[in-house]
């Protein structure tokens, strides 16, 4: 992204129910990308973005607020012609309202997220699409590189669970679709802008109820650059994670109804057990 660079500029933000979208029920994916402090690692999430038909995929960047305005040096379009959008928090406020933002301005019925550290394959968007377009699917999730359990996880009650095991009780316990590999469709669900690790988990918990459709790609589609977990993100300490997952467990008793306990229940006690097993391996010291 070598040469000069074009400002975009951010119009005020409005409620959900204001922005439904110029693009209607036509398929297309609005790939959110929240960014905080960040320029070379999030032109290359940018132009990690790829499609055979650019007129169906749109690049949302939301600047949380950086010193260094992400408007003054993100272009227009990235690399493979794809348009990119660029918004800015005035104050940084968290990853979960930055995507937030980002889900209200999505043009396209489903979104899917990439953080500004890591990467799309080329493949990505079109393999997505043409899922999308065999079915209808209100979450897809897929094998992310670098996040071995989770793949592990998520190939086990795709092929032998999934029949048994609902996706929302299966989210109950533990979060089986992490950012990068996660596509939904727009509904009028957002994340908790106040939390600060887990808000993705919070966010799926609330986002998935016993209505939505949901499929898997066993594929790696996305890479992190880090490990999960370590320094870099929000969740430095697997003390923090744990913890946060607690916190998120609460948007279940959002609605009162006695799956939602039932499943906090559950995830709260397998949350236990993990923190009991983690003391064991003495993963909080040192």
């Amino acid at each position: 992204m070598a040469g000069v660079s074009v400002p975009i500029t951010c119009d005020r933000c409005r409620s959900l129910s204001d922005l439904t979208g110029n693009q209607g029920d036509a398929l297309g994916i609005s790939v959110v990308i929240p960014t905080y402090n960040r320029r070379e690692s999030l032109l290359r999430a940018i132009d990690s973005v790829a499609t055979a038909d650019p007129s169906r995929v749109e690049i949302v960047v939301v600047d949380d607020g950086s010193a260094i305005d992400a408007r003054s040096f993100v272009r227009l379009v990235n690399a493979h012609g794809i348009p990119v959008r660029c918004f800015r928090q005035q104050r940084n406020r968290g990853p979960q309202a930055a995507r937030n933002l980002g889900i209200r301005r999505a043009r396209y019925p489903y979104v899917a997220f990439l953080d500004s550290d890591d990467t799309f394959r080329a493949d990505k968007v079109d393999r997505v699409m043409a899922e999308l377009a065999s079915g209808r699917i209100d979450l897809l999730f897929h094998a992310v590189s670098g996040m071995k359990s989770y793949n592990v996880l998520g190939a086990l009650w795709s092929r032998y669970l999934s029949f048994a095991i609902p996706f929302r009780w299966l989210a109950a316990v533990y979060n089986p679709a992490p950012t990068p590999g996660l596509v939904i469709r727009r509904m009028r669900r957002l994340g908790a802008p106040r939390l600060t690790h887990c808000e993705d988990y919070f966010f799926l918990l609330r986002y998935a109820s016993s209505e939505i459709r949901v499929r898997y790609i066993h594929d790696e589609l996305s890479s992190v650059c880090r490990a999960p977990g370590t320094g870099g993100g929000l969740s430095e300490s697997a003390w923090r994670m744990r913890v946060g997952e607690f916190a998120a467990r609460r948007a279940l008793l959002k609605e009162r109804r006695f799956s939602n306990c039932t499943r906090f229940l559950v995830g709260t006690a397998v949350g236990v057990a993990r923190v009991a097993s983690d003391l064991i391996r003495g993963r909080y010291f040192g």
